[in-house]
């Protein structure tokens, strides 16, 4: 206490002259208007400033959950088209389909054959042979499950086919990746009777139990006829950047068991 007493008789000079000039810039700008509003002016504009930049942190930190939100929004909406109700926190169930929400975290496009890993796994229902889908295509298919991670084969991967469509004709073929370019495709079996065009659509076929029928999956990108042959082979071009992938939709069908068991008795007799 004393030493703060020294402190202030011996600053007190200086302190009295602060208080002063803090007084008279008040009578300054309390009995000039013009002096007042350049004052306001400039402290308003310092207060924006600064709630801007409050602001600004605040929307970053709660970006990870307005993103969730987002996503779930946009999954309820992806479900209101394709006619799927009985909605929870991140799952929905369709006429046929179920579908979930995934973080990727792992992904790869530079080899022949590709693959993914999720943030989901048998704890959140995911089953082998679980589709992969966004807003945009088809992704790739589960074919190992861990309690918490699963991962996928990408649709960039030579060993699978994807059973596709030309949405406009309704022509059916088998879609496959070359290896080469991570957004081209290549659409095989459609035959040369098929007014095909550039630009046209391709789609899922839905004749398979993993995908449902019409996903958007990319466009006609070229038309070529080999010799002696009588089916295009045709580039189609991606709708979705798989180098750019940060999550993904999880679809499998409600009543995949009983038609597998169906498509296997067919089979045997």
């Amino acid at each position: 206490m004393r030493n703060f007493i020294n402190f202030f008789i011996e600053k007190i000079d200086k302190i009295v002259f602060l208080v002063l000039i803090i007084i008279s810039f008040s009578f300054i700008i309390n009995r000039n208007f013009f002096q007042n509003s350049k004052f306001n002016f400039f402290t308003n504009n310092i207060i924006s400033s600064v709630n801007n930049q409050i602001k600004q942190i605040n929307n970053y930190l709660y970006l990870k959950s307005d993103n969730k939100r987002l996503k779930s929004e946009n999954l309820a909406l992806k479900i209101q088209i394709n006619s799927i109700e009985i909605p929870s926190n991140t799952a929905y169930k369709a006429k046929n389909y179920n579908y979930n929400i995934a973080e990727i975290i792992s992904n790869s496009i530079k080899h022949s054959r590709n693959y993914l890993i999720i943030n989901k796994g048998s704890n959140d229902s995911v089953k082998l042979d679980d589709g992969l889908v966004t807003n945009n295509g088809i992704i790739g298919i589960i074919n190992k499950v861990s309690p918490k991670y699963s991962t996928a084969i990408s649709i960039l991967n030579s060993d699978i086919k994807i059973n596709s469509k030309i949405k406009r004709t309704n022509h059916f073929g088998s879609l496959q990746w070359n290896g080469k370019n991570h957004k081209i495709m290549t659409l095989f079996d459609i035959p040369k009777s098929a007014n095909i065009k550039i630009n046209d659509s391709v789609v899922s076929g839905g004749m398979s139990l993993i995908f449902q029928k019409d996903i958007p999956i990319g466009k006609v990108k070229n038309i070529e006829l080999e010799e002696d042959s009588n089916y295009y082979v045709i580039d189609v071009e991606l709708f979705e950047d798989l180098s750019s992938l940060r999550s993904v939709y999880i679809t499998s069908i409600y009543d995949k068991n009983e038609l597998e068991t169906l498509k296997i008795d067919n089979e045997i007799n």
